[in-house]
């Protein structure tokens, strides 16, 4: 894995989301900005290269009204697209995204899971 593994850290602010990508440091790879991930397929030639899975564990509450939810799966995405970068591919397709809530000594814990295929788009040549 070596330069593509990354540390995420998490900075917890009062009215600052805990999955805002300003929350979020880590060294950026400036090729995760061209890495697809799709919930479907993709009208474009592929070859699968593997299949991937991430999970994340995060104490929040996602039944508190102050939660952020619109930024529940920023880092999941961002796991699934440096997973690609280490196959050298280029997108996720049907990619999956689920959650638990889970209580444990009286805190409550999201559990992410995302997964999905890893492709490589075939280069075509018309003529």
């Amino acid at each position: 894995m070596g330069a593509l593994s990354k540390i995420f850290v998490f900075e917890r602010r009062k009215g600052m989301s805990q999955f805002n990508s300003d929350a979020l440091k880590e060294e950026s790879d400036p090729r995760i900005n061209d890495v697809v991930l799709s919930t479907g397929n993709i009208n474009q030639k592929y070859i699968v290269r593997d299949i991937v899975f991430v999970v994340e564990c995060l104490e929040a509450d996602l039944f508190d009204p102050a939660f952020p939810n619109e930024d529940l799966f920023l880092t999941t995405k961002r796991k699934l697209k440096l997973k690609v970068l280490e196959y050298g591919a280029n997108a996720v397709i049907n990619c999956h995204f689920e959650y638990q809530q889970r209580n444990r000594d009286g805190k409550y814990f999201l559990e992410l899971f995302a997964y999905g295929t890893v492709i490589q788009f075939i280069q075509t040549t018309i003529g």
